[in-house]
């Protein structure tokens, strides 16, 4: 009897085991059908997945007029850009200053099945993902220095909205004059008569990015800030990235690993490359 029960189980793993690469089969099959339907969705899309996108704009361009609350115009005429500027080397900016640095390529990429746009960004090798499944912001997201993104196609126009940022993002919030040229951080010797304006943000900002291409080549990429502890009514300010292609546009990594800049408290002046200094605080 023991040994009939034993040939009978032989045999019914036997059946099991001939049906596996038959039933794997038919589901490669339908996941390979179903890939190709989303696929061929995703060719309909405006092409951003192709080479990488750099813009060339100005970098601190904040042209107004900009209506600020009275807290905040307050804060912008006693500004003091090496006390009060939130830019430092290795600190990661955050939204939408990551999105700016105008010399750090992006990369589009597109996960049709999650349906999740995730964008490398070279300055910090940081990666965005922008959910695209129709979902709702949630009731209270968990900050982070890229917030938390939904997305959703109008035409050809990519809508970001974006909510939930950490208060120490490098928000800029306006210009000034400067004889000097970009005071307010690294890398504007090219912007003279400028200076940016940085702030911290109110617990409810909000950023709407809209991402049209223009040409092939070409995008237009339209930014609204809306944070009521600063701005009246909310500010827009556009750029332009153009898509770079070819065997060396891919972006690289890019790593921070030295703080050398420190801020003299006696006489209130940024000092450069002081690593004896930045060691000691």
């Amino acid at each position: 009897m023991a040994m009939k029960t034993t040939a009978m189980g032989a045999a019914l793993v036997a059946i099991l085991v001939a049906a596996m690469p038959m039933a794997a089969s038919a589901a490669d099959k339908a996941d390979k059908a179903k890939g190709a339907n989303v696929w061929a969705g995703v060719v309909k899309l405006p092409n951003l997945w192709e080479g990488t996108w750099q813009g060339d704009t100005d970098l601190y361009g904040f042209p107004g007029p900009i209506e600020y609350t009275p807290s905040a115009a307050e804060y912008v005429k006693t500004y003091k850009p090496a006390e009060d500027s939130t830019f430092a080397n290795c600190k990661e900016p955050g939204m939408p200053m990551t999105m700016r640095l105008a010399a750090m390529p992006l990369k589009f990429y597109y996960s049709p099945n999650e349906k999740m746009i995730s964008i490398y960004i070279e300055g910090s090798s940081r990666v965005r993902f922008i959910h695209m499944d129709g979902r709702k912001h949630s009731a209270q997201p968990d900050p982070t220095f890229l917030g938390e993104s939904i997305g959703h196609w109008e035409g050809a126009t990519l809508v970001i909205d974006s909510i939930g940022f950490v208060k120490d993002t490098t928000l800029q919030i306006g210009q000034m004059p400067s004889p000097t040229g970009g005071p307010g951080g690294p890398g504007a010797p090219d912007a003279p008569n400028t200076a940016p304006i940085f702030a911290p943000h109110g617990p409810n900002l909000h950023i709407i990015e809209r991402m049209k291409p223009l040409d092939r080549n070409t995008m237009q990429v339209s930014v609204t800030l809306d944070d009521p502890s600063i701005f009246a009514k909310p500010y827009t300010y556009s750029d332009k990235f153009y898509r770079h292609t070819g065997p060396r546009s891919e972006p690289q990594e890019w790593v921070c690993s030295d703080n050398r800049d420190v801020l003299d408290t006696t006489t209130g002046k940024l000092q450069y490359n002081q690593k004896d200094k930045a060691i000691s605080q």
